[in-house]
């Protein structure tokens, strides 16, 4: 066999990115490091998909024989290879184009990928490369992290101008350290000696042989990819099959809309695990409990997409999620309800949003809002391909979120993925809070009469009616509870007049109640902000609003928190800028109203000032808004 040089990087005279620094590229991550693992590997393996044929995706972990530890050892003169047995880590792609372009990092040409300079010589992402999901970027700093000694072997075969091309290397990360007064950065690479850049790859029928010896025969000889051997995976060796299947099964739940039918097409995706030769089985996602749902939600989902949208029966739910400024299309989000027994005993149900974008990974489940009945929720929203580079943008190096602040280009600028996942969020808070429409049917109309019967025998709360129930005689609107005096008991937690939200005194009860005699009422809204100190030394934003006239019927003000953005135009406040309206105050009497809603009787003051909290970087204004007050 051939034996290759160890070439140790030396500290360049004008500095450089050490390989310490390299393996902590990563940075922090929220998830199992095998999970992890498992999703960026898949993630550049998918990402160099050739797009003629399906992507075959294997991991497989064993014992060198003897002679391929024989071999490895001839391989890699120098490495830490002394262990009588030696477990290795196996990630292969086929279907795929392999780690192309040129084999030196300051070579360029104008249509040559670099994949191969990506891997193995450069640290970080290329501009070339944009924002897909892996492209060997920081992510491949996994790849050495695995491994406890730091050290793979890549194999890999593509294609050329001259036709198919095998290459191996061998690569490792130590801490960087000192040697005959040199400075060395800790990056080593095996292969033939290069007086340019150290080593270069093995190439032809020589690598080949090499590969074979070592092992690596997933790869098959009519395709083109990459075979990745991880030395001495850090993990105890007797528990490298758990690794293994704690592998499988994150593949299982991040990959599942690639490895289902799409439409008339097959699986973009096959995957295969061993541990030792054993073949570990893997769900069908289309029937599997826990994942079933979510394949039916990206089904509507792409419906929607294609311009064909499919009809979505009770009780799926699909929406087209739309933003502002500019007013666009984010994504689709399809989901549904289902009793949690139906997917196994949870001590709470889930409520979990698939999300997801053009490379077809799961990006994160998201946990949202519960449902109100305690049924489990389970969606899928994918982000419009049109914005495809700006969620991409918005995941850190390890792809497991969406984290607005990244995809934040300009201060006060609307954020596509911050109004994607708020707006996510509100459906199903406003769904638990009651405050969802439901299409008018039969059922929803029945559900909504005994849910208003039932809020009615509440003690202390008033019952309320439900505006998907036709009132009439079969319909009558409940009555609310009422003091022992017989008078009507204000809903808990409205102020009564000459009190604040807690009930206490604030000022002359009379004082400011002068009846109005016009018909009608008119809102004068003053738009100079006033800036306010409050007592814990917070700063907040007044404005003053007056009234003219009668309201007839008691009327509701709703206060609405507004935010300058970029462009200059109003947008009402968000978890990206949060505003809070603190209280509405009478001028005349002192009187203080909690929150953001004030309600206006004929005996109502006419002067009050809205107060609300003043962030440090965001101009603030407010809409003000009027609901007449039905019947209780």
């Amino acid at each position: 066999m051939t034996r290759l040089v160890r070439y140790a990087e030396p500290l360049p005279a004008s500095g450089g990115i050490d390989a310490r620094s390299a393996r902590r590229t990563l940075g922090t991550y929220s998830m199992d490091f095998w999970e992890l693992f498992l999703r960026e590997t898949l993630q550049n393996s998918w990402d160099a998909a050739t797009g003629d044929r399906p992507v075959h995706f294997c991991i497989d972990g064993w014992r060198l024989t003897a002679a391929q530890l024989q071999n490895l050892r001839l391989l890699l003169p120098g490495a830490d290879l002394d262990a009588p047995e030696l477990r290795v880590l196996t990630v292969t792609d086929s279907g795929t184009r392999g780690l192309g372009g040129p084999t030196r990092a300051d070579r360029v040409g104008e249509d040559d990928p670099r994949d191969f300079v990506d891997l193995v010589r450069n640290v970080g992402r290329h501009p070339d490369k944009g924002f897909a999901g892996g492209t060997y970027g920081y992510g491949k700093a996994v790849l050495f992290e695995a491994s406890s000694i730091g050290t793979v072997v890549m194999f890999t075969r593509v294609r050329t101008t001259t036709g198919v091309q095998c290459r191996l290397i061998g690569m490792a990360l130590t801490d960087p350290y000192r040697a005959e007064r040199r400075q060395y950065t800790g990056r080593h690479w095996w292969g033939v000696p290069d007086n340019a850049v150290g080593v270069e790859p093995v190439t032809g029928p020589t690598a080949e042989r090499m590969a074979r010896a070592l092992g690596l025969t997933r790869l098959p000889e009519d395709s083109t990819g990459t075979s990745i051997m991880v030395i001495a995976p850090r993990t105890e060796q007797e528990r490298l099959s758990e690794v293994i299947a704690v592998m499988a099964d994150t593949a299982t739940r991040y990959a599942w809309a690639n490895v289902v039918a799409q439409g008339d097409h097959g699986p973009g995706l096959r995957l295969q695990f061993t541990s030792d030769g054993t073949r570990i089985d893997l769900p069908d996602p289309g029937t599997d409990a826990r994942l079933r749902y979510f394949v039916e939600a990206h089904r509507y989902c792409r419906a929607v997409f294609q311009g064909a949208a499919e009809d979505h029966p009770w009780p799926w739910t699909v929406h087209e999620i739309v933003g502002s400024r500019p007013e666009q299309r984010l994504g689709v989000l399809a989901w549904r309800t289902y009793r949690a027994g139906a997917s196994g005993n949870h001590a709470r149900p889930p409520a979990e949003i698939a999300l997801l974008r053009r490379p077809g990974l799961v990006v994160e489940y998201r946990t949202v809002a519960a449902d109100p009945f305690g049924h489990a929720i389970t969606g899928v929203f994918i982000a419009d391909p049109e914005l495809d580079e700006d969620f991409a943008r918005a995941e850190p190096p390890t792809h497991d979120k969406w984290q607005p602040r990244l995809a934040q280009r300009q201060r006060y600028a609307r954020n596509p993925v911050s109004q994607a996942l708020q707006r996510i969020d509100r459906i199903f808070k406003e769904r638990r809070a009651g405050n969802a429409t439901a299409p008018t049917t039969e059922a929803v109309t029945g559900v909504s009469r005994l849910a208003n019967v039932l809020g009615a025998l509440l003690d202390t709360q008033a019952g309320g009616t439900d505006s998907r129930i036709p009132v009439g005689p079969a319909n009558p609107v409940p009555h609310p509870p009422s003091n022992p005096s017989g008078t009507p008991a204000p809903p808990a937690g409205t102020p009564t007049p000459g009190t604040g939200g807690n009930g206490q005194q604030q000022g002359p009860p009379d004082q400011g109640r002068r009846p109005r005699s016009a018909r009608g009422l008119t809102l004068n809204f003053h738009p100079r902000a006033r800036p306010a100190v409050l007592a814990d030394g917070s700063r907040a934003v007044e404005f003053d609003i007056d009234l003219t006239g009668n309201p007839g019927a008691p009327l509701t003000l709703t206060a609405q928190p507004l935010v300058a953005v970029a462009d200059g135009a109003p947008e009402p406040a968000d978890e990206t800028t949060p505003v809070d309206v603190l209280h509405w105050r009478d001028r005349d009497s002192g009187i203080l109203r909690p929150g953001p809603r004030l309600t206006l009787t004929a005996e109502t003051s006419e002067h009050w000032t809205v107060t609300l909290t003043q962030p440090a970087d965001a101009a603030v204004t407010v809409r003000v808004s009027q609901e007449e007050v039905g019947p209780r």
